[in-house]
């Protein structure tokens, strides 16, 4: 399913490249691949740490006019163009995205498309070989290309320094994949009478999840019980873990052990945003609401 999806989408590959490039540097700096893995993704993170922090703020900041979008909702409730104008106005007025909270999910769909791509072909983006090469390297280990199509992993763990010498491709090293005792190239397979050690990563993949957006759901504890995003958020927390470790049974091991860390990665910054924003607004002063004089009811000024 998603070998086919994600073959076709070619564009990716301008992610791709660089990210293979990333985790050959580090996987020469560290001489392991699953550590590797764990260096690109605090890097990924870091990059993406101001994002969050805006996230956060527009998250913050939709809270505080949530008294005055249910008077809007309240007030046009019967018309639905003014409702969207007014509330729109009210975004503007207080510089807020309402999406603004979904842009760093969005950026993870193509990290994680480009991070499967490295992992399921590390002779393309991560040696830069030509298919030329690579057929020329399937030849060398004996690997039957079936209707055109060359299984990158299959022929990395074949490879041999004689079989690279031969080829005239000795510049480049033999990956090993293994990290903890788990491949981290093959994809786990769930099934009644197969127990595997990658179990492990889908199971992680979807507790870290839940744990991930049960931190996210605080910031929205003080919205109405009702209101539209707080209900998504509770949605997200019973069906989003079982959907990571669904997708997880289908990606290669490197691509869940990625998911895992970025949550726990995740986990901790998000209460440290929560807890900093929180004592920012708790040290704003409170706009007392002016209200304005009553008519006197004489209709006469008082001496």
């Amino acid at each position: 399913m998603w070998e086919g999806l994600f073959n076709h989408m070619n564009l990716f590959g301008i992610i791709s490249r660089p990210f293979g490039q990333l985790l050959l540097w580090l996987i020469g700096l560290v001489g392991n691949y699953g550590a590797a893995l764990i260096l690109f993704t605090v890097i990924v993170r870091l990059i993406l740490l101001p994002l969050a922090v805006k996230q956060q703020k527009s998250m913050m900041e939709t809270q505080k006019i949530q008294p005055e979008l249910a008077k809007i909702r309240e007030k046009y409730k019967n018309d639905k163009q003014k409702l969207n104008d007014e509330m729109m106005n009210l975004y503007k007025e207080h510089n807020v995205n309402p999406a603004g909270g979904c842009l760093p999910l969005l950026i993870q769909f193509p990290i994680i498309i480009g991070l499967f791509s490295v992992i399921r072909q590390p002779l393309t983006y991560m040696y830069n070989l030509t298919s030329e090469q690579i057929k020329n390297l399937a030849d060398a280990v004996g690997y039957f290309v079936e209707k055109g199509q060359l299984d990158e992993l299959q022929i990395a763990h074949s490879l041999t320094p004689e079989i690279l010498q031969n080829a005239g491709l000795n510049n480049i090293g033999i990956i090993d994949f293994n990290f903890l005792g788990m491949n981290l190239s093959k994809t786990p397979v769930f099934g009644m009478n197969t127990i595997d050690i990658l179990w492990l990563i889908p199971i992680f993949a979807a507790i870290t999840t839940y744990l991930s957006t049960k931190v996210m759901s605080a910031v929205n504890q003080n919205q109405n019980a009702n209101d539209s995003a707080a209900s998504t958020m509770k949605m997200m927390n019973m069906i989003f873990p079982f959907m990571t470790a669904m997708f997880a049974f289908q990606m290669p091991a490197g691509v869940g052990l990625y998911w895992i860390l970025g949550n726990i990665i995740q986990i901790p910054q998000q209460i440290l945003l929560n807890r900093y924003f929180n004592a920012k607004k708790a040290s704003e002063p409170l706009v007392v609401e002016k209200k304005e004089p009553k008519p006197n009811k004489g209709g006469g000024k008082k001496r």
